[in-house]
């Protein structure tokens, strides 16, 4: 709250012998927000006779009339009634004028009056000011497609502030830049003001802007501000968002251009854009350009004309047409635009496949293919890569021979240009079977053994065992395997066993002769980088050492028998015991001439 003081100094009429004087203070001006309280203050200075002194506070209206809301003498004070102030204002014992909550209604003169009796009477005038700030501004922008065309400005959009006090005003920019405020109508900008007065006493204010488009203003953005003062006396302002317009302008220049790889092969997805620079986007034809005429494709609303799986005979000139009534005569609205599609021809590989040759034959193969540029062409069996020409030569044919060859034409230029063509290769003649005859041991009989023939051949031959089993069979690309379990026996083992691999070109045959071979009692013998300890070495060796240790010790007792003349066994003559293979026992005993040993008790 802001204010101004000014003293206000009066005399009462100068009678004989002048009774005395009142002088009056109050502030010359308050400030102060709208719902905010404010406090008036009356100060006086009375010389002389100060007895019945009254205050009274007054409002002066618009025409200059005043009316009393309040007054405090000596023994009472009161709010006078039906004046608007009579829930917001009190007087302090002090004289100062408080109100409650400004409204904009308060925004007038108050008088605040001194009457002291025989010293006379004498007034003060404060201007209260009051304010508020507006709501920030909202724009409503023309939601209708603009045309260049128009003859006239168009309406851009409508601004709104409301609740402001005093009067603020609303000014405007485009792309960040003021307009000139130009309010009466003319051919290139104008805008409108509205001021209205709320109930509340508060203003709302509008500004309708009208402007002559051009096709430069497509991309334009608008917005409002508004102007407002507060207490401190200075400009404030608040923004309203920023808008765009919908402009409608008629096309100068249309664009035909390839959208996708800029190198096309065959099989690719080939996108074709066409664009217009007007608003809205006109619809697009598209055409096919034959050598005499001009067929057309389809229409598109976004302008993209797709190939898909693109060949070589749609290679050549297109031409899209924008559909812009609007535009004047003098803007070209086709255009025109070739392609070119790289592509390769199918193969031809000479003799054609499914080739069947006989075993050693010499082949040769040729393949062969055209297209937009020179082909490279390879043949390869798997990942095996076996000739950088057309030309497949395979000399003396095995059955390793048979399989798929694919022969593969490029454009070492073009990623991705490439065609295939398989030959299937059969190689004819009779079984041919690995390994002759094989020899297979077992530890026991009753072990049972698998056995493996392998046989190549074409026709694929048929294996036979000569032991009555169901066999496993397996197939694969050059021959048959055949797989037999068999527990060994001693017939087997006598006889052998066999398979025989037999076509309609002869047959081959296998041996495989059996062995039972009972495993040895020695421990294998490892080498020393390779043994590693076994669970049982180690008390093996203790148990020898012990053995060693009670032989010496025997040793050692038969020699002291044999020293102290106890042992009569070298004075006998030998015995029957010979029989047996050793002299005649005298441990721990005697011998009869029988040879019997009487073991003592």
């Amino acid at each position: 709250m802001k204010s101004t003081l000014k003293q206000c100094k009066g005399l009462s009429t100068v009678l004989k012998g002048a009774l005395g004087s009142v002088e009056v203070s109050v502030p010359e001006q308050l400030d102060v927000e709208v719902g905010r309280p404010v406090k008036i203050p009356c100060t006086h200075t009375i010389t002389g006779s100060k007895s019945n002194v009254m205050v009274e506070w007054f409002i002066v209206n618009k025409n200059g009339d005043r009316q009393r809301i309040a007054y405090k003498d000596a023994t009472s004070s009161m709010v006078d009634p039906d004046t608007g102030y009579g829930k917001r204002v009190t007087m302090d014992n002090d004289f100062t004028l408080s109100i409650s909550r400004v409204e904009v209604m308060d925004e007038r003169a108050f008088l605040c009056q001194v009457i002291a009796g025989a010293a006379g009477s004498q007034e003060g005038k404060t201007e209260l000011k009051v304010y508020d700030a507006p709501e920030q501004p909202e724009v409503t922008s023309n939601r209708a497609t603009l045309s260049v065309t128009e003859q006239h400005p168009s309406e851009i959009g409508t601004c709104t502030s409301r609740n402001g006090y005093p009067e603020p005003s609303i000014v405007w920019f485009k792309d960040g830049v003021l307009l000139p405020i130009v309010t009466n109508h003319n051919e290139n900008m104008y805008m409108i003001p509205r001021v209205v007065k709320e109930a509340s006493g508060l203003y709302t204010v509008t500004n309708n802007l009208y402007f002559k488009l051009s096709k430069a203003d497509k991309d334009s953005q608008y917005h409002c501000q508004v102007h407002y003062r507060m207490m401190d006396e200075k400009q404030r302002t608040l923004d309203s968002e920023k808008f765009k317009i919908s402009l409608h302008y008629h096309t100068e220049t249309v664009t035909f251009n390839l959208a996708s790889s800029a190198i096309i092969k065959e099989g690719d997805d080939v996108r074709l854009q066409c664009s217009a620079d007007g608003f809205p986007q006109p619809e697009y034809i598209f055409y096919k350009l034959e050598d005499t005429e001009e067929r057309e494709l389809e229409t598109s609303r976004d302008g993209i004309l797709v190939l898909k799986g693109v060949t070589k005979e749609q290679g050549g000139r297109y031409q899209c047409e924008a559909l812009d009534f609007d535009a004047p005569s003098e803007v070209e609205l086709k255009k025109d635009l070739s392609i070119v599609v790289n592509y390769l021809d199918p193969l031809l590989v000479t003799p054609k496949g499914p080739l069947t040759v006989q075993l050693g034959d010499d082949v040769e193969v040729s393949c062969s293919t055209e297209g937009s540029a020179s082909p490279k062409i390879m043949w390869r069996k798997g990942k095996d890569h076996l000739s950088h020409s057309g030309t497949l030569n395979l000399k003396k044919v095995s059955y390793k021979s048979s399989g798929t060859y694919m022969c593969e034409a490029s454009v070492p230029s073009i990623r991705g240009l490439v065609k295939t063509q398989q030959l299937k290769v059969f190689v004819e003649g009779k079984p041919s079977m690995e390994g002759d005859v094989s020899e297979v041991k077992v530890d026991k009989e009753g072990e049972k053994v698998t056995l493996i023939c392998s046989a190549s051949g074409h026709p694929s031959p048929t294996i036979t065992w000569n032991v009555e089993q169901w066999p496993l069979l397996t197939s694969s690309e050059n021959g048959v395997i055949s797989k037999l379990s068999v527990a060994v026996t001693s017939r087997i083992v006598q006889h052998g066993i066999t398979c025989n691999a037999t076509n309609k070109y002869g047959w081959a045959q296998r041996s495989f002769q059996l062995a039972i071979v009972p495993p040895t009692t020695e421990p294998p013998v490892t080498s020393g980088a390779n043994r590693e300890p076994q669970g049982g070495g180690g008390g093996a060796v203790i148990a020898v050492v012990v053995c060693v240790l009670l032989l010496l010790l025997v040793v050692a007792s038969l020699y002291c028998l044999h020293k102290k003349g106890k042992l009569p066994c070298g004075k006998t003559e030998k015995k029957e015991g010979v029989k047996l293979g050793f002299e005649e026992p005298c441990i721990g005993g005697k011998v009869d001439k029988d040879g019997d040993k009487d073991t003592e008790g």
